[in-house]
């Protein structure tokens, strides 16, 4: 029976790995279609439409291919919480008895060796006899209780290693039940993934043809924010969504469009938070032949959000030069373009007009 359960979760290994084999070749398959696309969505028109529909339907793919990859593990991990709590590793003890033999043992040899002192003086042939029986079968006694002695610090070794196995085996399970609650709790979730990342491609390719909608659009038919239902998206003083301004931004490293020095990479970072903006920059510029300048920039800025599309915030660099950058939408949601300026200071760059892609 053990054999066969071993067997059985042998088989539920090997289908679990190759599911997961399918499970990542379709994700490889969604991320090699169109690598670039995010990138040079900026260039707009149908064709990024068409290239986003593909990936979209790619994602879809994904999304079941993740979906029946966390069920099957799933049942995978059931049977083997099942196996575990069913599963008999402790060796059967033979310590008991080993014991009830050494008592035996003990109590024989003493029996024999009173009945031998009995008729050690009876010179009745018969009785000699006899005790010449009894005292053969003490020696066969006293050779036996080596051996139960050693049989039973031989089961005493068996007991000590069957605890060991059984509290390995107890830990064994605790975990397995946790991962199973686990992807209990994920499959579930890869269908609403999937519905985010169709949304997202949806996005780039309206954002190609310019027709994207506002990410915090209110649906039709939403009820109004009260203190009972403070939920819905709310509206936001810039004519778009904050998004379009907020987040973690880099510069890539193909294909990147500038003005002015040429950027080796640049990360923003902008929060939002009552309508007020606070954000950090840090880049490095690829300097003239001979120059000798310094090509790191770092600055810090804050400022209100405004009714405009183009948002303007004062910003202090680490060397204390005050100025301003401004940030514009790009043509698509993921793109948007910084222009920072700086009071002028020896040996440091004080302007740089970049377009940014969302991380």
């Amino acid at each position: 029976m053990k054999r066969a359960c071993l067997f059985a979760l042998v088989t539920v290994l090997s289908l679990a790995q190759r599911s997961r084999d399918d499970y990542r070749a379709v994700y490889r398959g969604w991320h090699e279609t169109d690598p670039n696309l995010e990138r040079e969505a900026a260039q707009g028109g149908a064709p990024i439409a068409q290239r986003a529909d593909r990936l979209a339907a790619e994602s879809a793919k994904y999304g079941a291919a993740r979906k029946e990859f966390l069920e099957s593990t799933a049942q995978d991990e059931a049977q083997q919480v099942e196996w575990l709590q069913n599963a008999s590793l402790i060796p059967e003890s033979t310590a008991a008895a080993s014991k009830s033999d050494e008592q035996f043992i003990k109590s024989e040899g003493a029996a024999v060796t009173r009945t031998i002192d009995t008729f050690a003086s009876d010179p009745d042939k018969g009785m000699q006899q006899l005790r010449h029986a009894l005292a053969k079968e003490r020696v066969a006694l006293d050779t036996l209780a080596p051996v139960i002695a050693q049989r039973k610090k031989a089961a005493e070794a068996v007991n000590a290693s069957g605890g060991a196995i059984e509290e390995a085996r107890a830990k064994a399970l605790e975990q397995s039940r946790a991962m199973l609650e686990g992807f209990k709790n994920a499959a579930p979730s890869a269908s609403s993934e999937a519905a985010a990342w169709a949304e997202y491609y949806r996005k780039i390719g309206e954002g190609a043809q310019g027709t994207a909608t506002p990410i915090t659009e209110v649906l039709p038919g939403a009820p109004p924010a009260v203190l009972n239902n403070p939920m819905p998206a709310p509206l936001t003083v810039t004519p778009l969504p904050l998004t379009r301004y907020v987040g973690a931004w880099t510069y890539p490293q193909t294909n990147g469009l500038y003005h002015g020095p040429q950027p080796e990479f640049i990360d923003l970072l902008v929060r939002e938070e009552n309508g007020r903006a606070t954000g950090s920059g840090f880049a490095r510029f690829k300097l003239p032949p001979g120059a000798t300048g310094d090509p790191i920039v770092r600055f810090d800025f804050s400022g209100e959000f405004q009714p405009a599309r183009r948002q303007v915030f004062d910003l202090v660099t680490a060397e204390g030069a005050k100025g301003t950058v401004e940030l514009i939408p790009g043509p698509a949601f993921n793109l948007l373009e910084v222009n920072f300026q700086t009071e002028m200071k020896p040996g440091k760059i004080r302007q740089a007009d970049v377009v940014l892609v969302k991380k």
